[in-house]
C-alpha cells in the first residue's frame, strides 16, 4: 500500500521589490533622515500610514542625488526624523501626521525603474550597483535607463 500526502499553502509569497528610485531634493534641502509619507496627487491627504517606516535608509549618491528610501514621487516629509518616529509607543494617525507635514513637494527630479538585473550588485548598497548609477549621473544619462517621473 502506498500513502500519498499533499501539502498545499494558500499563503502568498511576497515578491522582492526591484524598484529603484533616484531623486534629488528641491533647493539643496535634505529630507533623507525624515519620515516620508505617500500623499494623494493633489497633496491634501496622506494615503499610507507609515506604521512601518522603511528600514532601507536612502543612500547618498553623487551630485546631491539619493537612492531609494522614498515612498514614491508623491511623497511628502514629516518634521519627525525616522529615529523619533520609531521611538513612539503609540503611533499617530494620519490626520495627526498631516499636521506634521513640512514638505509636500520635495523633489526637483525623480526617476524610477523596475530593475531587470541591470543594476544588481551583491556588494552594492541593498544589492544595487551604485557605482554604475553614479557614473550615469555624472554623464547625465539617467533618462537612458530610468523613467523620469518629475
Amino acid at each position: 500500500m502506498c500513502t500519498v500526502s499533499l501539502f498545499c499553502s494558500c499563503e502568498k509569497v511576497k515578491e522582492k521589490d526591484t524598484t529603484i528610485q533616484i531623486y534629488k531634493f528641491e533647493s539643496g534641502m535634505d529630507y533623507s533622515n525624515y519620515v516620508p509619507v505617500e500623499l494623494t496627487i493633489d497633496k491634501t491627504k496622506i494615503t499610507s500610514n507609515p506604521s512601518e517606516v522603511n528600514s532601507r535608509w536612502p543612500v547618498k549618491l553623487v551630485s546631491g542625488y539619493y537612492l531609494n528610501g522614498s515612498m514614491g514621487v508623491n511623497s511628502g516629509y514629516l518634521s519627525l526624523t525616522v529615529e523619533e518616529y520609531n521611538s513612539y509607543d503609540i503611533l499617530p494617525g494620519v490626520d495627526s501626521l498631516f499636521k506634521l507635514l513640512v514638505e509636500k513637494d520635495p523633489y526637483l527630479e525623480y526617476y524610477q525603474r523596475n530593475d531587470d538585473g541591470t543594476f544588481r550588485d551583491e556588494n552594492g548598497a541593498y544589492g544595487i550597483d551604485t557605482t554604475f548609477i553614479n557614473d550615469l549621473i555624472r554623464q547625465e544619462k539617467l533618462e537612458e535607463y530610468f523613467d523620469r517621473l518629475k
